[in-house]
């Protein structure tokens, strides 16, 4: 048996899978998501990804989803039904949702990791942030956290708001504070990194370059040390720009990679501390209602994991 459908103008925009689980109530989005990647879903007549936006009149066929995963797998399994990632919401108005998003989850879909991401938990909660944004891998999202870095982020449900949160974003006027422990005993209370970051040339992350150097985009990094420990201190941050890893390169740089952090890291005496996870949270969002332009300030605690590791510290 072969699903078909013609798509109507009420659904334009809309993501396939987003789509297809609409008309199948009893089928996972992870089921059908599967059921695509295995080329047995077709948007007139050409196969079709999980993330392929639908337009006005597009037709679309879809395999008998049991009978097709069965063929596959023998019957559907336990993957095919975990339930999607947690949205932890902190605030919800008309025009966005403030969450605070758990280390381990991928913002967004890569060439790695296309589905179980923070995108699909948005669009559990609210289908119409698919048509949010600029880039239709990351509907209503402006900008985000790394994968391993938890905290407050910003997601815009209405093109409006999405247009004055990037907007506040690329004028570096939202106020974004992050909590780390770092490794080694930083030698000023305060200061400054402004260098330049760029892809490293010899592995496959982000690299800090001298200010005086061309290569790389401007960054800038305020700390504060709020506590010294014998071989680590816990740093306050502000970034006053918002570059891929910026925080992580810049600590790297200065000597004082953050604790937990496999990519960011060097080995050095007085490193052997293990850390549960990458010790870095965004604790803070500032920004300026888009409707009503008051100024609106998101707080959380210190996860968990700080305490443990201040008092083995």
């Amino acid at each position: 048996m072969k699903h078909t459908w013609t798509v109507g103008p009420e659904d334009a925009r809309k993501r396939l899978d987003i789509f297809a689980a609409e008309r199948l109530p009893d089928v996972t989005r992870s089921q059908i998501a599967k059921l695509l990647k295995a080329g047995n879903g077709k948007v007139n007549g050409n196969a079709a990804s999980v993330h392929r936006f639908l337009n006005a009149k597009d037709v679309v066929e879809l395999e008998d989803i049991v009978s097709t995963l069965e063929a596959h797998s023998g019957a559907p399994s336990a993957h095919d039904h975990a339930p999607l990632p947690d949205l932890r919401i902190i605030d919800k108005t008309p025009g966005y949702v403030v969450i605070d998003k758990p280390a381990g989850l991928l913002v967004h879909p890569d060439a790695k990791q296309q589905t179980g991401t923070l995108v699909d938990a948005l669009l559990e909660f609210d289908p119409k942030i698919a048509k949010i944004g600029e880039y239709p891998d990351r509907p209503g999202i402006m900008h985000r956290l790394d994968k391993e870095v938890s905290g407050l982020m910003v997601v815009a449900r209405t093109q409006d708001a999405f247009d004055s949160l990037k907007k506040q974003f690329a004028e570096h006027s939202v106020d974004k504070q992050y909590l780390a422990l770092v490794h080694g005993e930083m030698p000023q209370d305060e200061g400054d990194i402004k260098f330049r970051i760029a892809h490293s040339k010899t592995k496959n992350r982000m690299a800090a370059r001298p200010t005086h150097e061309e290569q790389g985009k401007a960054a800038w990094t305020h700390y504060h040390v709020l506590k010294r420990f014998r071989h680590a201190a816990l740093v306050e941050l502000d970034i006053l720009s918002g570059r891929t890893h910026q925080i992580r390169a810049h600590l790297l740089a200065l000597g004082h990679p953050v604790m937990g952090d496999e990519l960011y890291a060097v080995k050095q005496p007085g490193r052997s501390l293990k850390s549960p996870r990458l010790m870095l949270q965004c604790v803070h969002l500032g920004f300026k209602d888009p409707k009503s332009g008051e100024l609106r300030e998101y707080d959380l605690p210190p996860i968990a994991e700080f305490k443990q590791l201040e008092d083995k510290l």
